[in-house]
């Protein structure tokens, strides 16, 4: 079963004197967590060692409230000795709010499922922070981080004789859990659970029941504890140690207590089974709750310290120990700390001799706010009733403030009070009475309820709303993902019809990137789950809507859905739900084109991963759109496609499944000969106009005859002429400075091409291999970095930004003659039909690095003055 991983952090970019990394290594209330140094650089790096190789299930990031990345990507790695110079593996990332909705009183904790990936090393990537005012020094921040998963070829170690059960995760592993509970209690608790799922396997129900009620008391009772804690290292902060050793001694006489009323070490059974665990409540004596005994007990301590102090977040600074600040925020929410919440009254100490005081002026209440339904909280798998031993106690102040909490918010609602805590941002934006109607069971309330949210985004006006429209859509998007789950189809096809309106008309110029971001990542996982149902309109209207959202201006800028989509099927994979994700990349492709921006989650590399992959899988439907697929990223990048695939032979072609599809390619190959061949008659003739823009246009015509660049994070190679053309079959010629070599296989050729030849060059923006005569309107047309790149007007060449303004004051500025060209390398005049002897003349390029290489090659046994009337350039230049 997932369980919480054990980790070290061995590596950061950079870190603040007073919050290291190695805050990280624990969990508890009183952590600091991890802050970058000032100014720093970005993006910054974190570096994580598991304690042994670990199957990744999921992770749990509570961020600071104000020093908060824009985003945090993961990366993992089997080396167990990683370091910030290994190879680690891209998973995916996390998009954080920038908190501003809660003014920076407020932090957010990230819970996010991982695919199942076997790692011993993890890598957070943090960029660059929101911009805020508080944030002086650019600087950002992590308070906690929690992995969950299973580790490999190791005995579960967390869970004691508990049986296994794969689908089960403990609460308390949940990083809300263990940030604002004392840690021996935790892990006293954790122990209790295991022992509970023992006692539920040995049909040993009294004993579960009462490990559970004693359970819900400990954590009461540790959050108390961490608060006590909390309360002794702000005395410390102060000097004032008078008050920090009565704190201990109220913790740990608190503590004792407790372990003694919920007799604590009979229930662990550490020596065995007990009987009087196994009788009933009638006729054992019923545990004494945490909060029980501080009312049998008066401890006399000073009158200021009994209370706990409030605690003030300075605005400039968290966890800063200074004379007039604490040390550490207050545990207020699981999710959330809000430094504005009320003072606390129930110390274990205060007893029967306070009570009456308390009485005069007023009981001070705890109360848990949640920060919204967004990050559901573990907490939510309580049940939410009075504990037994605490239902018989009226002495006691805590009984006694539920009963008030009870009689103060006593009001009508059909909503439970789990339920209002899921639905509180919805209830707090929308008002009661239309979130009932998505919490009723009556399917036509539902459809009332779906209809005046319709109205609502409709009718939205940021001026007149009270909420922002960040807000209004975090809260329609909670009851957009309820009702899309509805088993009645009219109440789950209005619920799509008004996720197409969200996106197209409310959420565009209105809500923020990573709200829309956040948004989609809810939305996106239930509706793969329809596409692959039974029911045909079930499905239809789940593909309908994916496709709907990835046609979204805003939607489509993230590449959300076609990373999702485009991630590898494997053979275990569904079949329904592999035929639906393929079929929608296939129309992604058609409407959207194949992307050469590496995030977009539709390039050539992912598309042919994704389509081979679906080749294997055992349905024959699936197969056929993978074919589709692969056939659709031949006509754009060949050589990728084959290497995904097994050597084109005999013995490859005896599988039907291979034969039809490298039936499908030999034909396209044949249509590019062809296209080829016209193409070569056309730059024959004498007639034809010589100009770099029709250069550019037969480029763009003809890709068996483009110019030849190589991408290094790929396999793609440059195809020679002489490969597609019968008469030169046996020869391999560099088509670029027409040298022959008996060393020139198909391999050596592309070595060649890629070190040697003279007349090429390697682009020191993106690294790809391309014509020198062709580089500049490489740079400023086709270059991953062309957005650096301006041209200069006065002499048409391509300049980096940062270089702009001293090239114009060069007197070497100056308008080029009329078929002329300036080489990029050397800035001399070159003709246009000239550039080989300028690259590989007597007197070649003095800049060029290859050209020393490029003398020799003019000296190989075949003729260039014969062999440039049979070949030419593929940019169609006379060199």
């Amino acid at each position: 079963m997932p369980r919480k991983v054990g980790f070290n952090v061995v590596y950061a970019t950079s870190e603040e004197d007073r919050h290291s990394s190695l805050e990280l290594n624990v969990h508890g209330p009183t952590v600091r967590g991890w802050q970058s140094a000032r100014n720093c650089t970005y993006p910054q790096e974190l570096i994580l060692r598991l304690h042994g190789p670990t199957k990744l299930t999921r992770i749990q990031v509570l961020a600071h409230q104000y020093l908060i990345p824009e985003k945090l990507e993961i990366w993992t790695s089997r080396e167990e000795n990683a370091s910030a110079s290994t190879d680690f593996s891209y998973l995916g990332y996390i998009t954080l709010s920038d908190n501003a909705s809660t003014l920076y009183k407020s932090r957010e904790l990230k819970s996010v499922a991982l695919p199942e990936t076997e790692a011993v090393s993890l890598k957070l990537r943090l960029h660059k922070p929101h911009s805020n005012a508080h944030n002086i020094y650019c600087q950002v921040g992590l308070i906690a981080i929690n992995i969950l998963g299973e580790p490999y070829g190791q005995e579960l170690t967390g869970q004691g004789d508990a049986p296994y059960n794969p689908h089960y995760t403990s609460p308390y592993d949940d990083l809300a859990f263990e940030m604002y509970v004392d840690r021996e209690v935790a892990k006293i608790i954790r122990q209790m659970e295991a022992k509970k799922l023992q006692a539920v396997e040995e049909e040993r129900f009294e004993y579960a029941s009462k490990l559970k009620v004693a359970m819900e008391n400990l954590r009461k009772a540790g959050e108390r504890l961490g608060k006590y804690e909390l309360e002794k290292k702000y005395a410390i902060a102060l000097e004032d140690y008078d008050k920090a050793k009565a704190k201990k001694a109220q913790a740990q006489q608190y503590r004792q207590q407790v372990y003694q009323s919920l007799e604590i070490y009979n229930l662990l059974e550490v020596h065995g089974p007990m009987e009087k665990n196994n009788l009933s409540s009638v006729q054992n004596k019923e545990p004494m709750s945490a909060e029980t005994c501080t009312s049998n007990t008066a401890v006399v301590v000073p009158d200021d310290i009994t209370s706990p102090p409030r605690l003030v977040i300075p605005p400039n600074r968290d966890g800063a120990l200074s004379p007039t600040g604490p040390a550490h925020q207050p545990p207020v929410s699981p999710l959330h700390q809000k430094p504005n919440s009320p003072e606390v009254t129930d110390s274990p100490t205060n007893g029967v001799l306070e009570r009456q005081s308390n009485c005069n002026k007023g009981s001070l209440r705890r109360k848990t706010k949640s920060a919204g339904p967004a990050l559901r909280s573990s907490y939510e798998a309580y049940e939410e009733r009075t504990i037994p031993a605490l239902r018989h106690s009226h002495t006691n102040e805590f009984t006694r403030e539920c009963h008030l909490d009870s009689t103060e918010t006593k009001v009508t609602s059909k909503l439970n009070d789990r339920e209002k805590k899921q639905a509180a941002l919805p209830i707090a934006v929308f008002g009661m009475d239309m979130v009932e109607k998505f919490y009723s069971k009556q399917f036509t309330d539902k459809e009332e309820g779906l209809m005046q949210l319709k109205e609502e985004l409709k009718t939205f006006d940021p001026e007149v709303s009270k909420h922002s429209p960040n807000k209004t859509a975090r809260a329609a998007i909670l009851l957009l993902h309820r009702a899309l789950r509805d088993k009645v189809f009219s109440v789950y096809s209005l619920a799509a019809q008004l996720i197409r309106i969200f996106f197209a008309e409310f959420a565009a110029d209105r809500v923020s990137s990573t709200e829309i971001a956040r948004s989609v990542e809810r939305l996106l996982p239930e509706l793969l789950t329809k596409s692959g149902d039974t029911t045909p309109r079930i499905h239809n209207m789940a593909v309908h809507t994916i496709l709907s959202m990835a046609d979204c201006k805003c939607v489509r800028e993230l590449h959300i859905i076609p990373v999702h989509l485009t991630r590898p099927v494997n053979s275990s994979t569904h079949q329904r739900l592999a035929l639906s994700r393929l079929e929608m990349v296939e129309q992604l492709i058609l409407s959207h084109g194949i992307s050469t921006e590496k995030q977009s989650g539709l390039t050539c590399r992912t598309l042919s991963e994704l389509g081979s992959s679906g080749l294997h899988h055992p349905a024959e439907a699936v197969r056929k759109v993978s074919e589709r697929i692969l056939v659709l990223v031949y006509k754009v990048n060949p050589r990728l496609v084959r290497k995904q695939l097994p050597p084109d032979d005999d013995i490859t072609r005896r599988n039907l499944l291979y034969r039809q599809l490298f039936h499908e390619f030999d034909l396209i190959d044949l249509q590019r000969k062809k296209e080829a061949e016209s193409a070569q008659k056309a730059t024959t003739t004498p007639t034809r106009t010589k100009s770099t823009e029709n250069n550019v246009t037969s480029l763009t015509k003809s890709p068996s005859r483009s110019s030849p660049v190589v991408s290094t994070g790929s396999s793609t190679s440059i195809t020679s002429p002489s490969e597609n053309s019968a008469d030169h079959k046996g020869d391999k010629m560099c088509i670029f400075c027409l040298s022959k070599g008996q060393v020139y296989s198909e391999e050596g050729l592309n070595i060649h091409y890629w070190r040697t030849c003279p007349m090429l060059t390697k682009c020191e923006a993106c690294k790809q291999v391309v014509e020198i005569s062709y580089l500049n309107l490489h740079l400023l047309n086709e270059c991953d970095m062309r957005s650096n790149y301006v041209k200069c007007e006065t002499c048409k060449q391509a300049m980096h930004e940062s270089a702009f303004e001293s090239h114009r004051q060069d007197k070497k500025c100056t308008k080029p003659i009329e078929g002329y060209e300036r080489c990029p390398l050397c800035s001399a005049l070159v003709n246009q039909n000239k550039w080989r002897e300028h690259l590989m003349g007597e007197h070649p390029c003095i800049n060029n690095p290859r050209s020393k290489i490029g003398k020799s090659c003019s000296k190989s046994p075949s003729n260039s003055q014969n062999l440039s009337g049979k070949l030419t350039s593929p940019t169609s230049r006379d060199y």
